[in-house]
């Protein structure tokens, strides 16, 4: 059975006090949730503290990105053995926003989830095309470059997959149902017993009916996720929507 799984992308949102009370109000909150693994991905500078207070919850802790060097004179740059040792146990590689803003390429995409596996540390994979690709009739042939590149010579039962079409990124407008189901059946059987995450504009609104696809086994969640109420019932509608 594909496990179910909702992560909590907070991008560069909150300071120090505010990550804490909301982390701490999402571990009470969410304490519930038994037959969903959900994972928070704060800001580097937010783990530690958090880790602290996820310890013995059912919520894990998350990276949004990581290098693919062990240590050495990378200024400004996180290594996985840094992530693992404050408690990380998942890591976001290759989201939209550090593919385009920040210009990752396919090979440094490749080298993080590599580097990310060799310290037991789970990616979660993002791939999704832009509205240009989206119009040329692209977008199938683009996804299917991002996981190839990314996952060659990978052990895929290490892995999660999500999907994020770029303009629906932030925009508030998700992809709909039709257009989420053809593609997540195209990566469900390029990637076989993968879990494979829906991403882009995901609200407690259009949760369920998303979450109504039978190759929809999560959700990335990026602004809903900043509220524990908004992202529990993200949680509530996905539960009701798989029956579990």
């Amino acid at each position: 059975m594909m496990r179910n799984i909702i992560a909590a992308n907070w991008k560069m949102h909150f300071d120090l006090d505010s990550a804490i009370q909301v982390a701490s109000q999402m571990k009470d909150d969410l304490s519930s949730f038994g037959k969903t693994e959900i994972i928070v991905c704060p800001s580097f500078v937010f783990l530690h503290p958090l880790a602290n207070i996820f310890n013995e919850s059912n919520i894990k802790l998350g990276a949004q990105n990581v290098y693919f060097e062990d240590k050495g004179a990378f200024t400004g740059e996180v290594s996985p053995s840094m992530l693992k040792s404050v408690g990380c146990e998942y890591v976001i590689i290759g989201h939209s926003e550090r593919r385009h803003i920040f210009l990752e390429s396919d090979i440094d995409i490749q080298k993080k989830v590599k580097k990310a596996l060799e310290y037991n540390l789970k990616p979660i994979l993002c791939v999704g095309e832009t509205l240009s690709q989206r119009k040329e009739d692209k977008a199938f042939d683009v996804v299917e470059r991002q996981i190839i590149s990314a996952l060659d010579g990978v052990d895929l039962n290490k892995v999660i997959i999500a999907y994020e079409p770029v303009w629906a990124i932030g925009t508030g407008v998700a992809a709909d149902e039709a257009t989420v189901g053809e593609m997540h059946n195209f990566l469900a059987n390029l990637v076989e017993d993968v879990p494979i995450l829906y991403g882009g504009s995901v609200k407690p609104e259009n949760a369920f009916n998303l979450a109504k696809i039978d190759t929809v086994n999560g959700f990335l969640v990026g602004s809903a996720s900043l509220d524990t109420g908004s992202l529990k019932r993200i949680i509530v509608e996905f539960e009701k929507a798989k029956g579990v």
